[in-house]
């Protein structure tokens, strides 16, 4: 569902800026930037020239929207981080190049004549703006990819067991209904698609998966790794647990068959 709800989003969002783009090509009055706001025709030299290079602008911008929601299909994460992109920093950039389109086109800086100081700052300002905040996106995606990669923490609690992880959750005694150590590693086990999980680095995998051979499925593993532990639960779809280190698994499911009921 997360998968379908973000390519809907970012198709609507593409619909929406690709009917702009077509509505700048097809103006005969300047087309405008904010909205409520307005261009008057003596403000632009050359209106068709202007309108078509803001309608460039706006299909392009809708091309990556497009591009996210088709990502979002292959790797949620990467379609989810472009239209994050595009969403925050891209803004400011489509505010900056409306701005050189405005002054290109400008009766009041015509092609060729030096402009005034405050447009120049004023795209300064925008600029490091932009700027600061793609690299606490970038920060934010780099932080994510290495909690996505790194394995889960496993706690045995008096009444349970805790997956500390991205999409962790807590497995009460009363929900399991059987316990194996399968000596397969997950991708021989079976992994299909994933439904909305995290697969960036290496061979980790976590999150809602599905395969014929398994049904719907929680993983917390590293994909060619065997053991592979696995938890059946009575309420909620199966967890298939395992490490990098095999002997560590082991030790895990001795743990939890020793703490079980």
């Amino acid at each position: 569902m997360s998968t379908i709800l973000i390519a809907v989003i970012c198709w609507f969002m593409a619909l929406t800026f690709g009917g702009m783009a077509l509505w700048a090509y097809k103006r005969r009055t300047p087309m405008h930037f904010w909205s409520g706001s307005t261009v008057r025709p003596e403000e632009i030299t050359d209106i068709p020239a202007y309108n078509r290079a803001n309608g460039r602008m706006w299909l392009i911008y809708a091309a990556g929207m497009a591009a996210s929601g088709v990502l979002s299909f292959i790797h949620i994460a990467t379609g989810f981080i472009l239209m994050t992109v595009l969403i925050l920093p891209g803004i400011i950039v489509l505010i900056v190049a409306y701005k050189r389109i405005y002054n290109k086109y400008s009766t009041k800086n015509p092609l060729g004549q030096e402009k005034s100081s405050a447009a120049p700052a004023a795209h300064r300002t925008l600029a490091i703006i932009g700027a600061v905040l793609g690299v606490a996106l970038c920060v934010w995606v780099v932080a994510m990819l290495i909690r996505g990669a790194s394995e889960p923490t496993v706690n045995i609690l008096s009444d349970g067991i805790q997956i500390r992880s991205m999409y962790g959750v807590t497995i009460p005694f009363s929900d399991i209904a059987g316990l194996s150590l399968i000596e397969d590693s997950m991708s021989q086990i079976g992994v299909s698609t994933r439904v909305n999980g995290y697969g960036g680095i290496g061979e980790t995998l976590k999150g809602h998966f599905t395969s014929r051979a398994t049904g719907a499925t929680l993983l917390f593993v590293q994909a060619e790794t065997a053991p592979t532990i696995r938890i059946e639960r009575h309420s909620e779809k199966d967890v298939y647990i395992s490490f990098k280190d095999g002997k560590k698994t082991e030790a895990l499911y001795r743990q939890i068959i020793e703490a079980a009921p």
